[in-house]
């Protein structure tokens, strides 16, 4: 469902920008705002140039140049999406959120029974820390840790936990907490006896590891036996739930969402403890399937993220079994999967502890596309004979079709038919592919956008260019194709009510010609007229509702000018932007009047062009 404006504006009133990033990096007061070290692992910093306005509720880096407001910031560090974002900021500020149907008990009932579950997990992760705080040094729990180097900052990062050899141990603390244990059972933590009345723990001596969802609420458990057991698995996970479905969850991403983002690539790992290791390490972009086969909804969740992968699996029949089943599925998500398959069985800890971490990212660094691995796998043996042409082209035909990114399929069909030894046009239609037809271009524009404490001249004014492959989600304001004139007068008009009166009092919004500024100006007006509380927070709010945020931001000015610029020159900025907007536009004035001066001659036209070139003339002599 599609939540309203008000609710979103609901949620972001409720929620402190400060107390938020505060959590993530301590902040000072600095002027009129707050001032810290970034806390994006993108930007490794000694000097802090992170600023964050509580009036605004607003944060901009000097660094690395990321802006925003709390909902873009949680996006960007847990990497959430912008739904999961606002459903995670308004339950930490105890709002309910709103269903499809108001009037649906059913669906009310499931929400509120999903939340008591979640609880009931937050108590059962609570007692596992616990008890693995209290186990002896010399607990056969604690030798396991130590024989797998877990540190403590590991440990915490991940709530790794110990589940007692007790068979009530957590069905008797769960009793002390008044938890009700049919929901203890719901939640997948204990389960009936067979033959006698009564609950027994699912999860008995073993190490725990709890899985959070996106929002970062333990959801499930994960748990490893510490000493071998006949007839049990070595991984017990929970069961499916009504808060955990398998297949829609990849361990460790509250963790690691911000490190994959950072580093634009996810490393997939196959288990709890693979995972845990490659992030002590140093190799922190990363998530693991949990022992299962990738899914479809595994593929988005990553592409939110990034569209780079690498399918990083045990050397063993296993692993590279699971790699052959990832490749349709990362493919078909629009991703561009690699994979490294670790030679003699070896999984990613025993690879780090034997040749160090370093020497696995460079491995993962140059690891080739997983389609060329797999389609080598199947060419093991391959002699070119017609027949095993035609069945290895059969074997390739599902790969083929699922393909969303046509240059990415064209380019791996040439691979394909050149290890074959076929031509192109032969196997393209053998798979029951026709040619696309589509001429590819290498040279993609993007949008760069730089800010300098100088004269409002044309190298020094931020330059746009727009990019028409980039997507804009339904609804929000486009700013691809604005001049780099109005986008500078944008963003400082907006940075405070001083300046934004004096565009008011300058009467330059008739001369604004790109449709997504004068909306955002719009906006700014209506909200300047209605509550002028409320305008300090307009960017803020903006933030969600256009399709290049960043631009909203210009350079905080500092007295100094040790970052951004001087008020003053800010102030002459401001002015040059009026006369380069107003310049701009009547320029364009007057050359849309002689193109309709050609096709129909008047000299009515003709005074209205003579008027537009002497009022350029009159505001470049001002």
């Amino acid at each position: 469902m599609k939540f309203t404006d008000e609710f979103i504006e609901r949620v972001q009133e409720a929620n402190n920008i400060v107390d938020l990033i505060s959590q993530y990096t301590q902040l000072k007061q600095s002027g009129s705002g707050l001032m810290g070290r970034c806390p994006f692992p993108s930007h490794v910093e000694k000097t802090p140039s992170f600023s964050v306005s509580e009036t605004k509720q607003l944060y901009h880096c000097f660094g690395c140049h990321k802006s925003g407001n709390i909902f873009t910031f949680i996006r960007e560090y847990q990497g959430m999406s912008f739904r999961d974002s606002l459903e995670f900021l308004a339950n930490r500020a105890s709002i309910p959120i709103p269903t499809q149907d108001k009037d649906n008990s059913e669906q009310e009932l499931f929400s509120e029974k999903k939340r008591t579950l979640i609880k009931i997990n937050k108590i059962a992760t609570e007692f596992y820390i616990n008890q693995l705080k209290e186990t002896s040094q010399n607990h056969p729990v604690r030798k396991y840790i130590a024989s797998r180097g877990l540190t403590q900052d590991t440990i915490e990062a991940f709530s790794i936990g110990y589940a007692l050899p007790d068979w009530d141990g957590l069905e008797r603390h769960l009793v002390s907490k008044q938890v009700p244990l049919n929901l203890a059972e719901e939640a997948r933590l204990i389960k009936s006896r067979q033959s006698s009345p009564g609950q027994f723990d699912l999860f008995r001596d073993r190490l725990m590891f709890p899985i959070f969802s996106s929002m970062g609420e333990p959801i499930a458990f994960g748990g490893r036996y510490i000493e071998k057991k006949e007839n049990e698995p070595k991984y017990l996970n929970s069961p499916e739930s009504p808060v955990f479905i398998k297949g829609k969850v990849l361990y460790g991403l509250t963790q690691t969402a911000r490190y994959i983002r950072s580093e634009d690539r996810a490393i997939i790992v196959e288990g709890y403890m693979d995972l845990v290791s490659l992030y002590q390490s140093g190799i922190r972009n990363s998530v693991a399937t949990m022992g299962t086969a990738l899914t479809a909804e595994h593929g988005k969740l990553l592409k939110r993220m990034t569209k780079n992968v690498v399918a990083l699996f045990d050397g063993d029949t296993a692993g590279i079994e699971a790699a052959e089943r990832s490749l349709p599925i990362l493919l078909a998500a629009d991703l561009y999967p690699k994979g490294l398959t670790l030679p003699n069985a070896m999984d990613p800890d025993d690879y780090i502890k034997k040749y160090g971490a370093e020497a696995l990212q460079i491995e993962l660094d140059r690891a080739p596309d997983l389609f060329v691995i797999i389609i080598g796998r199947w060419m093991e043996g391959y002699r070119g004979d017609a027949s095993e042409k035609v069945k290895l082209a059969d074997k390739l035909k599902p790969i083929f079709e699922i393909i969303p990114d046509l240059r990415l399929r064209d380019l791996y069909l040439a691979e394909a038919a050149q290890r074959m030894s076929v031509t192109l046009p032969w196997l393209r239609q053998a798979v029951g592919l026709q040619s696309s037809g589509v001429v590819y271009s290498q040279n993609k524009p993007s949008i760069s956008r730089t800010a300098r404490p100088s004269n409002a001249t044309d190298a020094q004014i931020p330059q746009i260019i727009p990019d028409p492959n980039l997507p804009t989600e339904n609804g929000k304001i486009s700013l691809q194709g604005s001049s780099k004139a109005e986008l500078l007068l944008l963003g400082i008009t907006l940075k405070s009510r001083a300046n934004f009166e004096s565009f008011l009092t300058e009467k330059t919004f008739e001369y604004i010609m790109h449709s997504g500024v004068k909306k955002i100006l719009e906006k700014a007006i209506d909200v300047y007229r209605q509550d002028l509380n409320k305008f300090d927070k307009l960017t803020s709010l903006l933030v969600s509702y256009v399709d290049h945020p960043e631009l909203l931001f210009v350079a905080e000015p500092t007295s100094q000018g040790e970052t951004g610029f001087e008020i003053e020159t800010e102030q002459k900025l401001l002015r040059d932007c009026f006369k380069r907007v107003r310049d701009n536009s009547l320029r364009d004035q007057a050359k849309q009047l002689a193109r309709e001066l050609k096709l129909e001659p008047s000299s009515e036209k003709m005074e209205q062009i003579m008027k537009a070139h002497r009022d350029r003339l009159s505001l470049n002599k001002g």
